[in-house]
């Protein structure tokens, strides 16, 4: 199964709220087929809110509006190109920025019951990062992975952790891009106030997290599950 993450921008000419509801409606009934039976998520981006519980220092687009308002997972059988052509096609001139990525997808944890549908209860975490130019993939792979370890004890009440690996940037005028994790916190207030399980946690994160990355924004989104992968 292949995985595409498509990272949207409404044009000029819409509001942010009324893109939002346009591409929900669109990814609910306005698909042909084989997208329309396609499994499909539609992750709407918030505005952060002011209490961010979590500010590494190579964001630097924190406290910025975001610069996407959607972000669409699809998976597919089909080629990652013949996907988002069929997207491309469907969002048609609403967009002025469709940014595509295949990635492949590593699930680290599922641990904790999450009111999953449309939409999902909580807030999912999306990151689209860069990693130290001088780190060759392997590397990279291998201090991710590590990672992976620490965030499973240090977010222990986040419910959901996914590493997606850039294999492909699909589309022109992709910012660079290798890594999107994604962390999923069952609610508002576990995201909030249990971002980690102590302030200890906190500097481990940042400490290890600085050896590998090297930037690249977050994004704050609330979940619809369309169509659930299998």
């Amino acid at each position: 199964m292949n995985k595409v993450m498509v990272f949207l921008r409404a044009a000029a000419t819409a509001s942010r709220n009324d893109f939002q509801q346009a591409i929900l409606c669109m990814a609910r009934t306005g698909l042909v087929a084989p997208l329309a039976n396609e499994a499909l998520t539609v992750n709407l981006v918030r505005m952060p809110p002011d209490n961010l519980p979590y500010r590494p220092p190579s964001d630097s687009t924190l406290g910025q509006t975001p610069e996407y308002d959607a972000v669409v997972e699809i998976w597919s059988p089909r080629s990652a190109r013949s996907v988002i052509g069929d997207l491309r096609k469907a969002v048609a001139d609403s967009v002025s920025v469709f940014h595509a990525f295949a990635v492949t997808e590593t699930l680290v944890y599922h641990r904790h019951a999450l009111a999953q549908g449309q939409p999902s209860a909580g807030v999912k975490l999306i990151g689209r990062l860069m990693f130290h130019a001088d780190m060759p993939d392997s590397a990279v792979r291998r201090s991710w992975a590590l990672h992976a370890v620490l965030a499973a004890r240090v977010h222990s009440s986040s419910a959901r952790y996914v590493q997606n690996w850039v294999d492909e940037m699909l589309t022109d005028a992709c910012p660079p891009t290798r890594g999107m994790p994604v962390m999923h916190f069952p609610t508002e207030r576990e995201f909030l106030e249990q971002f980690v399980d102590s302030p200890r946690g906190m500097q481990e994160i940042l400490q290890d997290t600085a050896h590998f990355v090297a930037g690249g924004p977050r994004f704050y989104t609330t979940e619809y599950i369309i169509r659930p992968p299998a």
